[in-house]
């Protein structure tokens, strides 16, 4: 009957070492939780995406109340994009923004209308009035533009995915 008290002191000084590091790890991730280390809106990156045949240079710059980014043409041919918000679609929390504006490329303070872009060259895209970026930190959303293809004479549609953090 010795034999069999050993055992459970065994396992129980087993138990106790063991759950005393486990304990101590958990503490330590809660500690850095707490203090915001852990916080995964500081590892998300600036990214644009655009749909097959335009492409995003550069990254999307947020700050507390508007966006902007460039978009390039990669067609091969030249199109036509609107500035008429009936032609720019918008996923929440961008669809927030009052002012959307369709720039030359550079150009960062436009209220233009009709951009017409060769193959090879951009425009800039301007949301401003942002309301909703002043009480979020990571900023996603989805932009549909409509243009027209000058070789169809049809109109088609870029979507654009946005990511970054909101400078508040």
């Amino acid at each position: 009957m010795r034999k069999n008290s050993f055992k459970g002191q065994a396992a129980l000084e087993f138990m106790m070492t063991y759950g005393w590091a486990i304990l101590v790890v958990l503490a330590a991730i809660g500690a850095l939780s707490y203090f915001g280390i852990l916080n995964p809106s500081k590892f998300t990156p600036d990214t644009c995406l655009a749909s097959s045949g335009f492409a995003c240079p550069g990254k999307p710059i947020f700050t507390s109340n508007s966006a902007m980014f460039s978009l390039v043409n990669g067609l091969g041919y030249p199109v036509n994009v609107y500035n008429d918000t009936a032609n720019m679609t918008l996923t929440a929390p961008l669809n927030n923004c009052t002012g959307r504006y369709i720039c030359p490329q550079g150009d960062v303070t436009c209220t233009s209308a009709t951009q017409t872009i060769s193959d090879g060259s951009g425009i800039t895209i301007r949301l401003t009035n942002c309301s909703a970026f002043a009480n979020v930190q990571v900023v996603k959303g989805e932009i549909k533009l409509s243009y027209m293809n000058d070789q169809s004479r049809l109109a088609e549609q870029v979507i654009i995915s946005v990511t970054g953090k909101s400078n508040k």
